[in-house]
């Protein structure tokens, strides 16, 4: 429904002179009260109800000022317009009346409105009351009226009908606001007024805070309310108080305040969210061009009585000269139409009509004046609220892109309300580009930007290949492309990392590189730095992306960019390139490498040089980086400035402990110089060192950590010159960081090893690590001696005191780097009491820690006796069940059995043995005990002629299977098809879990035997020992037996089979207790001289540990054959009939025939 004008709003400048002549011959003080009409109809297109105000409008300031109806006025159709009869009612005191110029006006209104006034609303006619001005105070030589704004006065309540009366001259500011302008609940000015359809009007927060507590109906006329979402703002009301608090900034202070409580209504918990606006959800797709709407002549009706200027939109001939008056004149009504009518489609006339004048008046600041008011740019912006067709819509975004460029108040009024921006990013994702530029100029903040969910559409806006520019008649002053790019480009740089990496890979998935890509080769600076800075932060979000850009980015804009942008500029196009030498192949970053040094190698490299002495610490690695690769692409032993200017920044980059950030950035350099990276740019460095130091796992989860995904199927060939190309450039790189200076590098990084910050020390730790480790590929130059100075020591402290497993797996590669140095031998050896535990620890997943431990046992001056020690934890007596004859270790937990046919299940994880579990199912001895391969089942044999099979549960075992041998079982051994054992006849008996069995070579007396890979070995009681395969029966004799002087022998007591090695234990002869067979070759490889009876053996990676019949335990090297000492039981001379062990050494556990168990640790 269109708005009431008063009648101001139809005189022509000369009624309105004339009117304000007739009020200055008035010399009566005393003034009359216009009374407002308690309902209007709503008022113009899709706003609020209002009764427009307009100023008196002059030649020289015309003004056109809607205003609200505020609190108290309805919004509901049943009501009407009130005649003009009633408004030109006056109640004059002590004063003349000039009728004519009054009843003028009233013909003027009454010859457009006489339809409008049979409409009345009752009975009787309501009262009005004007404000009239003492003459005195009305500036005639400007030939303006005071602006009024009138407030609402209710019966019997006099307080409130003041006027707040601003002049050129006076002002008299009043102690409170309009009542119209403060919501009835808060008691403050509006902020965001909402009318309902009672007519009256409340703060959003407030009124929704009733209607979530349940409440129904209006809070002031209690009439039940139809529609409980609530309608847009009445951003008239909203424009009408922002222009007071401007004129009145001291009494809004008072009556503004954000944080004013909303009174509880009630307990109800019920809310009602926001309604959105209209405009966003019901305007129709409008991107196409203006062929895809009727033409807007086809939409004009027959009705429309409204001429504008020469009543055609026709262009204007350029020969015709237009004056700056006849263009106002003519400008005129068009923008009262545009204020007033309740027709869209004039409305919509006006808009082009207002294009074309501005056009052609080529900015004129009077017609500029004219257009820059609140109420024209209110009614633009109902437009673009609620027209449908392009060609409208473009001329209304025209109009007021040019008046925000010529007017910065413009802006101010746009940006009041939050609706506008939200009307404008609707028409953007409809498909209106030109509504970008708008955007741009409003300059929206961060936060703004942040809600309006603009990357989807600025993406397509930038891969839209047809870029749906302006008609030719509405050149904007930017391009729709070149905003969009500085909109993404905000969005980008703003925010904290995970919504910055989030909208970037919202960039990539929407295929938005190729786009960013075209742009980066644009003659204009500005555009390549925000696609630069746009693609960077893509790059970062999601690394993925680097190869697309790599294979399709033109380099040669960006080197431009380098050489003659910006500081800001190169420092942008530094950090793109460094990221794009990080792809996943080397020789793919060497093509990059040289396509860049190739463009303009001198200028490129000398831009780089003078680059590096001007920006941060943190920025000088970076350039440092990018200036090293480049000059390494030539031969690297030739010194070149580059090089020393580069390796130069990054030590001083390193010894600045001022700049912990840039030290962070020079280790992390350092790091990424190795040259391998993942498929997402991250250094492959401390993996592959870790994969070096022996941790499988550890490489595996970093490389997943990392996303190295890369499962493209290359050639053989390929990867072979990938790798060849990997190694050559790392030895390179290695080469030249170690020899500067003469070790310079590792003076700066084993100071940052020192460092307390974790975020400094951890990449330190890994570029020295590397760096050491490199020093035995390189070429010897003389460094090694100052690399074991700087860091052998702080790779001791790494190791002795970090938690982190990879830490010290990386402090163990660096340190094998000097067991191959005699000097560093010795010096290491100093360290051997320090360093044994954490190494002998860490040997379990790490071959370097391994090799340390044994270059430290093989070298001559080492003390044995010092570096292995063990101590006693504890002792448990089970002679209760009679003989102690056989123990194993499983999951964590010993195994014994005893001659009462009792089964006894220990804890030993706490290095104490616990009993948990005593089983009793044999009914005779068990005599021995086994464990499968797969440490899931235990097997015990016993003279009851049965083999049982347990399943070993997390803390008991279960019995699952019993097997009948007929014969007594001793010496029980089992793999996944049979068992072996020794029965009390002779010979060897082969069961197989199928139930079948057979006795082979029986003509011997077995005492011992073990399976291995398909072949059982045994020991006979005339030190006899054969080897027999399982499959083919053969036999094989590796030591004949030998007799002794009145037929006795020597027999064979223990038997184990590892590392392809066989160990035989026998009665000692000639001081040897151990011999040691190959098994590939059959022949004896070592020997163990000792005097010891050995009734018992147990073999592990490292060691040998021999009981005895007198109860001492012998413990030797198992490489060097070399005793390194002796255990002595609690049992005295009890015989040890059973060894097991924990892990590879850590816990010893001994079984005495007496029934004692044994525990020791390594210390």
């Amino acid at each position: 429904m269109p708005r009431r004008v008063t009648p101001q709003d139809m005189m022509t400048s000369e009624e309105i002179s004339n009117t304000q002549f007739n009020f200055q011959q008035k010399k009566n003080s005393e003034s009359t009260k216009l009374l407002t009409t308690p309902s209007i109809r709503s008022g113009g297109i899709g706003r609020s109800s209002s009764s427009f105000n307009s100023e008196a409008m002059s030649d020289d300031d015309p003004d056109y000022t809607g205003l609200s109806s505020g609190a108290g006025f309805s919004n509901s159709s049943e009501y009407c317009s009130s005649s003009f009869e009633s408004v030109l009612k006056f109640k004059v005191q002590n004063h003349e009346k000039d009728t004519n110029s009054i009843n003028q006006s009233k013909a003027n209104w009454i010859s457009n409105e006489e339809k409008e006034n049979e409409a009345c609303i009752g009975d009787t006619e309501p009262e009005y009351e004007f404000a009239v001005f003492a003459p005195d105070k009305i500036d005639n030589s400007k030939g303006s009226i005071p602006k009024v704004f009138p407030i609402v006065a209710t019966e019997g309540d006099e307080s409130q009908s003041d006027y707040i009366v601003h002049s050129s001259e006076t002002s008299t500011p009043q102690p409170r606001p309009p009542k119209d302008f403060v919501c009835p609940i808060t008691s403050q000015l509006f902020s965001d007024p909402v009318t309902l359809e009672t007519g009256q009007t409340y703060e959003r927060k407030a009124i929704q805070e009733w209607l979530a507590h349940g409440n129904h109906t209006c809070p002031i006329t209690r009439q039940k309310l139809e529609k409980i979402a609530l309608p847009q703002t009445n951003y008239l009301l909203k424009r009408l108080i922002a222009a007071w608090k401007e004129e009145n900034p001291e009494i809004a202070v008072d009556f503004s305040n954000s944080e004013t409580s909303i009174p509880n209504f009630s307990n109800s918990e019920t809310s009602i969210p926001n309604r959105p606006l209209a405009s966003s959800t019901d305007l129709p797709d409008i991107g196409s061009d203006a062929q895809s709407s009727p033409d807007y002549s086809e939409t004009q009706t027959s009705s429309q009585n409204i001429q504008f200027g020469n009543g055609s939109n026709e262009p204007i001939p350029s020969t015709k000269v237009v004056t700056s008056e006849s263009m106002t004149s003519e400008l005129r009504p068009i923008i009262l139409c545009l204020c007033t009518s309740e027709d869209l489609q004039e409305c919509e006339s006006a808009i082009l009509t207002i294009s074309r004048i501005w056009q052609k008046s080529k900015a004129d600041p009077s017609i500029q004046n004219h257009l820059n008011k609140p109420a024209v740019i209110n009614g633009l912006v109902e437009i673009l609220s609620n027209s449908i067709i392009p060609r409208v819509l473009r001329a209304a975004l025209y109009i007021l892109s040019e008046l925000v460029v010529a007017d910065r108040m413009v802006t101010q009024t746009l940006t009041r309300v939050d609706s506008d921006l939200k009307v404008l990013v609707s028409l953007l994702k409809k498909g209106l580009w030109e509504a970008a530029v708008l955007i741009y100029q409003l300059k929206p903040s961060f936060s703004s930007l942040a809600s309006l969910d603009l990357i989807p559409v600025l993406v397509e806006l930038l891969t839209d290949g047809k870029e749906k520019e302006l008609e030719c008649e509405f050149q904007m002053q930017l391009k729709p492309k070149e905003v969009a790019i500085v909109l993404l480009e905000r969005i980008l740089a703003n925010g904290n990392e995970n919504y910055r990496c989030a909208n970037a890979r919202d960039i990539i998935s929407m295929n938005g590189i190729p786009a960013l890509l075209k742009i980066l080769e644009s003659k204009d600076l500005e555009e390549r730095y925000y696609s630069i800075s746009i693609l960077s932060s893509c790059v970062h979000a999601d690394g993925s992306c680097r190869n697309l850009i790599a294979n399709r980015a033109e380099m040669a804009p960006v080197l431009e960019l380098l050489r003659t942008g910006s500081d800001r500029d190169r420092i942008t196009a530094i950090n793109f390139i460094s990221e794009l030498v990080r792809l996943n192949r080397r020789t793919f970053n060497e093509q990059v490498l040289r396509i860049i040094k190739d463009q303009d190698t001198f200028s490129t490299m000398h831009m780089l040089l003078v680059h590096l002495q001007m920006p941060s610490m943190e920025q000088r690695s970076v350039v440092a980086s990018l200036l090293l690769q480049l000059d390494l692409l030539e031969e690297p032993r030739k010194m070149s400035i580059y090089r020393e200017e580069a390796l130069d920044a990054l030590v001083e980059g390193l010894k600045s402990e001022e700049f912990i950030v840039s030290q962070v950035s020079a280790a992390e350099t350092i790091v990424a110089l190795q040259g391998r990276f993942s498929l997402s740019g991250k250094p492959l460095t401390e993996a592959l060192l870790l994969k070096s130091a022996g941790l499988d796992e550890s490489y595996k989860e970093l490389m997943r950590a990392k996303q190295d995904l890369d499962q493209s199927e290359e050639s053989l060939e390929v990867l072979e010159e990938e790798e060849t190309a990997a190694k050559d450039w790392e030895r390179r790189v290695a080469s030249v960081l170690v020899t500067y200076e003469f070790g310079l590098m590792f003076e700066a990084l084993g100071e940052c090893l020192e460092s307390k910050s974790v975020q400094l020390a951890r990449p330190s730790l890994v570029a020295a690590t590397w760096l050491t480790h490199m020093l035995t590929i390189v070429p010897d130059t003389g460094v090694r001696g100052a690399a074991r100075q700087c860091l052998l020591g702080r790779f001791v402290t790494v190791l002795k005191s970090h938690k982190k497993l990879e830490d010290r797996a990386l402090a163990a590669l660096g340190l094998r780097a000097f067991i191959y140095d005699s000097e560093g031998l010795e010096e290491l050896e100093q360290h051997a009491n320090d360093i044994f535990n954490p190494l002998w620890e860490l040997k379990k997943v790490s071959s370097a820690a391994t090799d340390i431990l044994r270059a430290l046992a093989n070298h001559p001056s080492a003390n044995i006796s010092e570096l292995w020690k063990y101590e006693e934890l504890s002792l448990k007596d089970t002679s209760i069940n009679g003989e102690l004859n056989s123990l194993v270790h499983a999951a964590d937990r010993i195994f014994s059995g005893h001659s009462d046919g009792t089964l006894k299940v220990w804890d030993c994880k706490k290095r104490i043995l616990h009993l948990i579990q005593e089983v009793r199912e044999h009914t005779k001895s068990v005599t021995s005990l086994a464990v499968s391969s797969s440490r899931e089942n235990l097997y015990s044999g016993s003279h009851d002629k049965t083999i049982r099979v347990w399943a070993i549960g997390k803390v008991k075992i279960h019995c699952i299977q019993v097997h009948e041998v007929k014969d007594h079982v001793q010496a029980l051994n089992v793999s996944t098809s049979l068992a072996c054992f020794i029965s009390q006849g002779v010979g060897i008996k082969i069961y197989d879990w199928n139930g079948s069995s057979k006795t082979i070579n029986s003509s011997k007396n077995a005492r011992c035997l073990a399976i291995a890979e398909g072949k059982v070995y045994y020991g006979c009681s005339d030190s006899t020992i054969q080897e027999i395969n399982l499959e083919s029966g053969k036999s094989t004799n590796i030591q004949s037996g030998v007799r002794k002087l009145l037929g006795k022998a020597n027999p064979v007591y223990a038997l184990q089979v590892y590392g392809g090695l066989l160990y035989v234990a026998c009665y000692p002869v000639d001081g040897v207790a151990v011999k040691v067979w190959n098994l590939s070759t059959m022949s004896v490889v070592g020997t163990l001289s000792s005097s010891l009876d050995v009734r018992s053996m147990v073999v592990t990676n490292d060691f040998l540990y021999l009981g005895s019949k007198f109860g001492t335990i012998e413990v030797w090297l198992r490489d060097r054959l070399m005793k390194v000492g002796t255990l002595h039981t609690r049992g005295g001379n009890s015989k040890l009939v059973s060894l097991a062990v924990h892990g590879d050494g850590e816990l010893l556990f001994s079984a005495s025939v007496d029934g004692r168990i044994e525990a020791w640790a390594l210390v």
